[in-house]
C-alpha cells in the first residue's frame, strides 16, 4: 500500500468521524431545542386517561400534575390512601378545568398484586398512556450478603416484577384503545453505570431498559398493533427519596417532569429528556471507566452522609 493510498484513507475515515460528529451534534440540538412535543397523538376520544404509578410524591407526583394540565385524566397509583387522596385534591384544585381523577392503591413491593380487580374497575376507562414511575431504593450502608434477602426482595418487586406483571395484565385493554398507547418506562443512570450501594436498584432498572424494548420489539413485529413503549433514562433529580443540592444537572421534580413529558411519543425507545443528564451521560464515555467508578462511589457515600443527616 502506497503513502498516499494511506493518506487517502485516513482522510476518509476523518471525513466520516467528522460528518457521524456532526449528525449527532445536530440531531441533538433538534430533539432538545427544536422538536415539538407529542404527548398530544395520546389525547384522543372523549376521556382520555393516563395512569400514572407511584404518583404520591416526587416524579410520579409532579408527572402526573403536568399530565392533568395538558388535558388527561388520570388514574394514580400509591400504597397509602391518606397521600394519595392529598395529591388527587392538590390536583384537582391546581387548575380551573376539572377533570377525573381516579385512585389505585396496591403495594408495588407486595409479593401479590390484584391486578384482576383492578382491570375490573378500569372497564368503563380509555387507558391511552401508561407511566410506569413506581421504584426507588436508598444507597445501601451495607454490601449486598449483609442486606436480608426479604429486603432484596421487596427492591425487586418494588422497581421491576410490578411493572412487568401490571404491564401484562393492561396489554389485551390497551391493544383494544381506538389510537395509540405509549408505555413510558420511568429508568435510572444506576441501570447503565455501576452504583456501589444500589445493586438491586440498578439491575432492576437493567430489567426494565430491556423490557421495554422487548415489548415494543414484540408488539411491532408480531402482528403490529397500537402500543408502542419507551425508556426515559433519568439521571439525578431532588426528590423526598433523593436528597440533593439543586443544580443544572440535579433538577428539581417539577421542571424535570414537563421535559419527560415534551419528550413523550418521541418514537426513540430510549430517552434522556432532561437536557443537562444528556450532557453528563455523553461526558461518561470520555472519563476512564475506573475514575467513573470512583466519582459515582464518592456521590453515593454524600447520599448517605445527607440521608443521615436528615433522618
Amino acid at each position: 500500500m502506497t503513502s498516499q493510498t494511506v493518506a487517502r484513507v485516513f482522510a476518509g475515515i476523518g471525513v466520516a468521524v467528522v460528518l457521524k460528529a456532526t449528525y449527532d451534534f445536530t440531531s441533538f440540538l433538534y430533539f432538545y431545542l427544536l422538536s415539538a412535543p407529542k404527548y398530544r397523538r395520546y389525547l384522543y376520544g372523549d376521556a382520555p386517561y393516563a395512569l400514572v404509578t407511584g404518583a404520591t410524591d416526587g416524579i410520579g407526583k409532579a408527572i402526573a400534575k403536568e399530565l392533568y394540565h395538558k388535558g388527561f385524566n388520570l388514574v394514580l397509583h400509591g400504597r397509602n390512601p391518606d397521600k394519595l387522596k392529598k395529591v388527587q385534591e392538590e390536583i384537582q384544585s391546581s387548575f380551573t378545568t376539572k377533570r377525573l381523577v381516579r385512585l389505585w392503591i396496591a403495594d408495588a413491593s407486595a409479593p401479590e398484586v390484584d391486578f384482576a380487580s383492578a382491570l375490573k374497575d378500569w372497564e368503563d376507562i380509555e387507558i391511552t398512556l401508561v407511566i410506569h414511575n413506581v421504584g426507588g431504593s436508598c444507597v445501601k450502608a451495607t454490601r449486598i450478603d449483609a442486606i436480608p434477602e426479604s429486603s432484596l426482595l421487596s427492591d425487586l418487586r418494588l422497581n421491576a416484577t410490578f411493572p412487568w406483571l401490571l404491564t401484562r395484565a393492561l396489554l389485551p385493554k390497551l391493544r383494544q384503545a381506538d389510537g395509540p398507547v405509549e408505555l413510558v418506562f420511568i429508568g435510572s443512570i444506576a441501570g447503565q453505570l455501576s452504583v456501589p450501594g444500589l445493586i438491586p436498584y440498578g439491575a432492576s432498572k437493567a430489567f426494565l431498559r430491556q423490557l421495554s424494548g422487548a415489548i415494543a420489539a414484540d408488539e411491532q413485529f408480531r402482528s403490529p398493533t397500537n402500543v408502542t413503549t419507551s425508556y426515559m433514562l433519568v439521571g439525578s433529580v431532588v426528590t423526598p427519596g433523593h436528597i440533593a443540592t439543586p443544580t443544572l444537572a440535579t433538577p428539581l421534580a417539577e421542571p424535570f417532569a414537563k421535559s419527560v413529558v415534551a419528550k413523550i411519543g418521541s418514537g426513540r425507545s430510549v430517552v434522556i429528556p432532561w437536557v443537562w443528564h444528556a450532557v453528563r451521560l455523553g461526558m461518561v464515555g470520555l472519563v476512564p471507566e475506573r475514575l467513573m467508578k470512583k466519582a459515582a462511589a464518592s456521590a453515593a457515600e454524600e447520599e448517605l452522609r445527607l440521608n443521615a443527616k436528615q433522618a
